[in-house]
């Protein structure tokens, strides 16, 4: 078995005994890879522990003969802390990032400029105001699917060109149609297209977030109405284009945050 050397994030840990588990990870140089934690839940294991949000130096052996390699060795690179003002939602933005990196990544297939894309999007996690938070998780988002081929257009109509005000439907709202990959006008909406209807403000916030990076994330701040909005538009987009249902429970966790002022 040849051991091998990456940096990682943890996405998603799968216990299945007291003291091992199979841990999903995003490396820089493999891609999403799993591998076995052979007695690693066990408090006096002799090697490096597992932390989540974290960037982690893993060494492992890849096995020819079994589908999982085996974690040999774990070397704390940077802990993020997610502890400043509105640590809950920092937390659901978080596990909802590593959610979608889960369910939308390829096995084995190295990303490295997404991979640093996600440990900057960390790093901005640690320190935005609280009320930047729902912005810094929709550019992360929106971003992640120009990364893996999905970008919707939202500039203009994808059959005629038509921009602006020209984009306005009879009932004022913008048509994003998945099957033809952006928002098309009123005129070249088909009768049996399954579209994504959009408020011209929401069409507009979507716009600026998707040419924004994430350090303007802190000059966009949004509201939970607006927010959870543009998530469900997104995830139909995202469910249409890929054929999967992507039931993001950190979206349910967000909801219950509502009632607890941490995601204003």
């Amino acid at each position: 078995m040849a051991l091998k050397t990456t940096e990682a994030v943890i996405l998603k840990s799968f216990n299945w005994s007291e003291s091992s588990r199979t841990v999903a990870f995003f490396t820089r140089d493999f891609g999403r890879l799993a591998l076995v934690d052979k007695g690693g839940r066990r408090l006096n294991t002799k090697r490096g522990r597992l932390i989540p949000f974290a960037r982690l130096e893993i060494t492992f052996y890849n096995s020819e003969k079994e589908s999982n390699g085996y974690i040999s060795d774990v070397n704390l690179i940077h802990a993020f802390s997610l502890e400043e003002e509105g640590s809950l939602g920092r937390l659901a933005y978080g596990s909802a990032a590593c959610e979608l990196l889960f369910v939308l990544l390829s096995d084995e297939q190295a990303q490295p400029e997404l991979y640093h894309y996600f440990v900057s999007f960390l790093s901005h996690l640690e320190t935005v105001p609280k009320q930047s938070l729902p912005a810094l998780f929709l550019t992360f988002f929106i971003h992640l699917l120009s990364y893996l081929g999905y970008q919707p257009s939202f500039s203009s109509c994808v059959e005629c060109g038509k921009s602006g005000d020209g984009l306005v439907g009879e009932s004022g709202e913008i048509m994003l149609v998945p099957g033809r990959g952006g928002v098309v006008c009123n005129t070249c909406l088909q009768p049996g297209d399954y579209y994504i209807p959009f408020s011209s403000e929401s069409h507009t916030m979507m716009m600026a977030l998707q040419v924004s990076p994430l350090t303007r994330a802190v000059d966009l701040p949004m509201g939970y109405k607006e927010t959870t909005r543009l998530l469900e538009a997104l995830v139909k987009f995202i469910n249409y284009q890929t054929g999967m249902t992507l039931e993001m429970k950190s979206l349910e966790f967000l909801k219950k945050l509502k009632n607890s002022n941490s995601t204003t």
